[in-house]
């Protein structure tokens, strides 16, 4: 028998709000600033209850196009205020109340995220709605070794999530969700008692739609089982052809057919704020909830990315792109941190911000590497966190670095600068001077030989050839300097190492 789960995700945007207040709480660094989520919760700024207000701050979820409360959470409960009330009616019980306006692409981008963080524990998932996935489990128990162990993988992630849900298994998608949409929360194989409880289901559960409910209803079928206890003739008389294939969908005789969740060749993860934030301060805590998302990404794939984008969204000015890079290619969180907060110190918003999005679209593949682990490793990675951190904090713009031609022979080499510090170099050598002199000049200083000798022969074509062997010498005052000795034995400066 084919086995899917419906989850119900009744609360998704309340659940996104509560996590991210509790990712700021739990941050010592931006507790003292959050004066305006005391402000919309009802508590002082010190971190005392005000007389008369609830100890938990009551937070709704409001829904402009219908006028109606469709989430609301433990604090708003005990204040009186129920599902399905006025913003006015609420309003009156609790003045202090937060209202989170209500957004289904909001909802529906936050179920992507989920289905990203699920996919690599489950195969084949179907987005149903803003607030409701399917999962096909009959496939995946052979591999995990029983339906216990498949359902405990899956729920230890929604956990690590921190979402609410019903849920409920069937042989169809249409027949699991009108039983976790009933709040069943039941993990259900057999037949005959999965066809119990949906036997005792209202009929409005069902998708069928509202003229067609309403006809069941005045020859009496209010339930699930007696529709579902009609003759297949009888079917076929009364309804249109989309009502009969439900129908049959929902008894498990068809299986329509649906589109599989597959991920994104790119990350990108949403999270809505929980207050309006007005300075970047307040922002890096939510930016480095994203960063952790990104790296929990990137770990599972061994992969490991140079770039990414912030885009800041506010509620009337145009959105802001923050673009960071790194010079060396990271995977972590703390290293792009450190980065990210060089970038941001010195922004100021616009106005306060309302949601940000994490994108990234160029990733590269960790690769392992056979070579001596210690080899020329310090220096080229330093260098490469440094140019990373001189863009981070004054901006691509304003960073250079030297670049030579191709050419081995001191004399025909320029120090050229380049607008990009991250470009590919053309010619690279140990010896080559920051700085190179137009001309030889004649070596005057007492100088100690720290390197050499490196013999260089000019091209053959050349009308006068040269044989000279360079040294890297250290002046009595600390300077590195290229030196050579021509054939004459003359010694000479070619170049200051900075």
């Amino acid at each position: 028998m084919m086995l899917w789960a419906y989850l119900y995700f009744h609360q998704i945007t309340l659940d996104t709000h509560e996590k991210a207040s509790l990712s700021v709480g739990n941050n010592s660094r931006y507790d003292t600033k959050n004066e305006a989520r005391h402000k919309r919760t009802g508590e002082s700024a010190n971190g005392q209850h005000q007389p008369g207000k609830t100890q938990t701050p009551a937070v709704i979820v409001y829904c402009e196009k219908t006028n109606h409360i469709v989430q609301r959470n433990n604090g708003a409960l005990q204040q009186g205020i129920e599902i399905g009330h006025g913003l006015a009616q609420a309003g009156a019980l609790c003045p202090q109340v937060c209202i989170i306006p209500f957004s289904e692409e909001d909802e529906r981008l936050t179920l992507v995220q989920l289905a990203h963080r699920l996919y690599p524990f489950v195969s084949d998932i179907v987005i149903d709605t803003h607030n409701t996935l399917a999962i096909r489990l009959d496939n995946l128990v052979h591999y995990y070794g029983g339906h216990k162990e498949l359902w405990s993988t899956i729920t230890h992630e929604l956990n690590l999530s921190k979402v609410s849900y019903h849920f409920a298994t069937a042989w169809s998608i249409e027949a699991a969700r009108i039983l976790a949409l009933n709040g069943v929360d039941n993990y259900e194989c057999d037949r005959d008692n999965i066809k119990h409880r949906l036997s005792q289901c209202s009929l409005s559960l069902t998708a069928l739609d509202k003229k067609t409910k309403e006809a069941l209803t005045r020859v009496g079928i209010r339930h699930v089982h007696q529709l579902l206890a009609m003759p297949v003739h009888e079917l076929g008389r009364r309804f249109d052809n989309n009502t009969i294939s439900y129908l049959t969908a929902l008894r498990g005789e068809t299986f329509p057919h649906v589109t599989l969740f597959r991920p994104a060749e790119h990350f990108e993860h949403f999270t809505l704020l929980p207050f309006d934030v007005e300075n970047t301060q307040h922002l890096t805590p939510f930016m480095e909830k994203l960063l952790g998302y990104l790296a929990h990404y990137l770990r599972a794939r061994n992969l490991q990315t140079s770039t990414l984008c912030f885009q800041i969204d506010f509620r009337e000015h145009p959105s802001t792109q923050l673009e960071i890079k790194s010079a060396l290619p990271q995977s972590t969180v703390d290293s792009w941190l450190s980065l990210l907060t060089l970038r941001i110190e010195n922004e100021v918003l616009p106005e306060p911000a309302v949601s940000i999005t994490l994108r990234c679209d160029n990733f590269e593949t960790i690769e392992g590497s056979n070579g001596d682990f210690f080899s020329n490793r310090f220096n080229e990675v330093a260098q490469k966190q440094l140019i990373g951190r001189l863009n981070a904090k004054l901006g691509e713009e304003c960073t250079f670095q030297p670049k030579v031609s191709d050419t081995h022979q001191f004399e025909t080499m320029s120090n050229a600068e380049i607008s990009s510090s991250i470009s590919a170099s053309t010619f690279t050598s140990d010896i080559v001077p920051t700085f190179l002199f137009d001309t030889p000049k004649p070596l005057t200083q007492s100088t100690k030989v720290c390197f050499g000798p490196v013999r260089l022969h000019s091209e053959w074509w050349h009308e006068t050839p040269r044989k000279r062997d360079y040294f890297i010498a250290q002046t009595l005052y600390g300077v590195r300097m290229l030196i050579f000795k021509d054939e004459d034995n003359q010694w000479w400066a070619q170049g200051l190492f900075s």
